[in-house]
């Protein structure tokens, strides 16, 4: 094999590491902008959660079931090119929004341009990795989450403070507002990343059965969903352990900068670093170590290695993220904050890896897409709804943002800790799922 065949895979995962950490930044700035949105738009925290999760969420999942289908059968490259560039240029348009309905619908473009990513993203490495590394390709992958989410937080808040001093005059748009500042001057710089996936990314063979004239078969999405259904067990228990983690996860993203501002008086910018630096000082190395362990663990024999090290870490946002903000004193509280960037988003490439290498090889960009379309419908659409609702209608108080925060994450990751638990009976010779 020549060094370049040997590079190669892993410039790819350089790259799509540098797409998925821009299209977190796009999706996580909301969190730090709950105070200006809310008061030049005249919303309450119920409709603000719409547009932080609800919105984006909607079309992201939708078109993904279809976007699925694209990858197992369509070019890869040019769907996440072209996908980078609609998701760059609608957060750009969210600087532009001046009422709800144009926020709301700018956020909607959004979800269907990061559509295209992770399902191309997730069949690429599995083509271009064996089974021995899949886990710490997609753990490398996975790496954009927590840069991403931490730039958006840090970048952000320093931002909506500069501007907020600073005015920004723009050709053709005028003077914005700090908050649709923000979103233009992190949208745009997409549009390079976008090309440099058309030039950089050349698609793999793909391997898979093939029918009796020797053509590579090309499953639909009924024949994927009877694959599904027939193992079930396996495929409800970690989808849905991974999407009731999303659910918390980014509940807590869009919530405890407000937590902090509202309860100890913290500012844009100081929110954002108490959430931000621990995802890119401990969420880089939590992201890492849960892939090598997954790998290493697999082939010692460990069978069931990525769901053990999955539960390792849902424990730990348990512990740290839904009971930081219910902590009895800043300091304490702060500190489990902290500790939280570390397990966060860091772990969902493990049980992303797990279902890759148990599915058949040209149904996993559809499986991928299904996988999405719970975690991003249910986690990111209900999370920060749920959390703004109980704040809005149980509690009545907005200074009870941290019950509610922790109100959902107990309910939730002590659910998704024993459905990964429950995934162990449904793999019983480790990567062989029963029915």
């Amino acid at each position: 094999m020549t060094t370049a065949r040997t590079y190669y895979p892993w410039l790819v995962v350089a790259l799509l590491i540098l797409l998925y950490t821009s299209s977190f930044i796009d999706r996580s700035i909301f969190g730090l902008l709950v105070k200006p949105i809310r008061a030049d738009l005249q919303i309450t925290d119920t409709e603000y959660s719409l547009l932080a999760g609800f919105a984006f969420a909607v079309m992201y999942t939708f078109s993904a079931i279809p976007l699925g289908y694209l990858v197992d059968n369509g070019s890869r490259r040019m769907l996440i090119a072209v996908g980078c560039a609609v998701w760059s240029i609608m957060t750009a348009l969210c600087g532009m929004a001046n009422s709800f309905g144009t926020l709301f619908a700018a956020r909607v473009g959004v979800g269907i341009g990061e559509a295209t990513l992770s399902p191309a993203a997730y069949s690429l490495l599995s083509d271009l990795f064996p089974k021995e590394k899949l886990a710490r390709a997609l753990a490398f992958y996975s790496l954009g989450i927590p840069v991403g989410s931490g730039l958006a937080l840090v970048i952000g808040g320093s931002v909506v403070d500069y501007f907020g001093s600073v005015p920004l005059t723009l050709p053709f748009i005028g003077t914005p507002k700090p908050w649709q500042t923000v979103f233009i001057v992190i949208g745009l710089p997409g549009l390079v990343l976008a090309a440099l996936a058309y030039v950089i990314i050349k698609d793999p063979p793909r391997h898979g059965a093939t029918d009796a004239a020797g053509n590579l078969e090309r499953p639909n999405l009924l024949t994927v969903l009877r694959y599904v259904f027939k193992h079930h067990g396996f495929y409800v228990s970690v989808i849905g352990a991974v999407t009731l983690n999303g659910l918390f996860c980014y509940g807590a993203s869009a919530w405890i900068p407000s937590y902090l501002q509202r309860v100890y008086d913290f500012s844009a910018s100081e929110a954002g670093l108490v959430m931000g630096i621990p995802l890119l000082v401990l969420g880089v190395p939590g992201t890492l170590l849960s892939g090598f362990m997954a790998d290493r663990l697999l082939i010692r024999g460990h069978k069931n290695a990525h769901l053990w090290v999955s539960i390792f870490y849902l424990s730990g946002v348990l512990i740290f993220g839904a009971l930081g903000p219910i902590m009895p004193t800043q300091e304490l509280s702060v500190a489990f904050i902290v500790a939280f960037g570390f397990f966060m988003f860091t772990w969902t490439g493990v049980p992303t890896a797990v279902i890759q290498l148990v599915t058949p090889v040209r149904m996993r960009g559809q499986v991928s897409a299904l996988y999405l379309f719970s975690v991003s419908l249910i986690g990111l659409g209900i999370g920060p709804t749920a959390m703004g609702a109980a704040t809005d209608f149980l509690f009545r108080d907005e200074m009870a943002v941290g019950k509610s925060i922790a109100l959902v994450g107990v309910i939730v990751m002590v659910s998704a800790i024993w459905l990964m638990y429950r995934a162990r009976k449904y793999l019983p010779d480790g990567l062989t799922p029963r029915a």
